[in-house]
């Protein structure tokens, strides 16, 4: 084989390379579009985004029922690590807001680990759920810190993944909806 015909063979290689890693781009760009856009819904293993995840409606048993205090009108769910700095915040922001203090809203961590930093962080204004990463993946939740707001009724009514610049009080109160007379008295 000529030095020619090697240079062909090598830039078609090359060619052909370089095709089908802009099929592959393509492609994912195509997914993240659809995700974007509120396309099909997400495969098995794949996180759910926050569309995905308002208005689903846990089971009445098994491992997700847990999820929701019982009695309570709105049931904030924290998806912490341990370890996680900004879980600990988040936590600590939580911990202070008025309506679960008041215990308008309970406040129920899931810690993918140990239950020890979470309670440090709830200060006493809440539960935990340790070693949840079986609950936080039948979720798809992608990330931790990510917050669920659940009805009475086990529907979830808000998600989000928190970041810095979030209000969580805003956040809580959003979440926790309108309050019967009854509740408010």
């Amino acid at each position: 084989m000529s030095f020619m015909e090697s240079a062909v063979l090598l830039a078609w290689v090359a060619l052909v390379l370089l095709a089908l890693g802009l099929a592959g781009l393509l492609r994912q760009v195509t997914v993240l579009t659809r995700g974007q856009a509120g396309g099909a819904a997400p495969a098995g293993g794949s996180p759910r985004s926050t569309r995905d995840l308002v208005g689903f409606r846990l089971p009445a048993h098994g491992e997700l029922a847990s999820l929701v205090e019982p009695g309570a009108h709105r049931t904030v769910v924290a998806f912490v690590s341990p370890g996680c700095s900004s879980c600990a915040v988040t936590l600590s922001g939580l911990a202070d807001v008025a309506d679960v203090r008041a215990g308008s809203v309970a406040l129920i961590a899931v810690s993918t680990g140990s239950c020890e930093p979470a309670q440090d962080n709830l200060a006493g204004a809440g539960r935990c759920i340790a070693q949840g990463r079986a609950l936080l993946e039948q979720l798809h939740v992608p990330a931790t810190p990510y917050l669920l707001a659940l009805d009475a009724s086990s529907t979830i009514v808000a998600a989000t993944l928190p970041d810095q610049d979030l209000d969580l009080t805003a956040w809580v109160h959003r979440a926790r909806g309108a309050l019967n007379l009854t509740e408010e008295q």
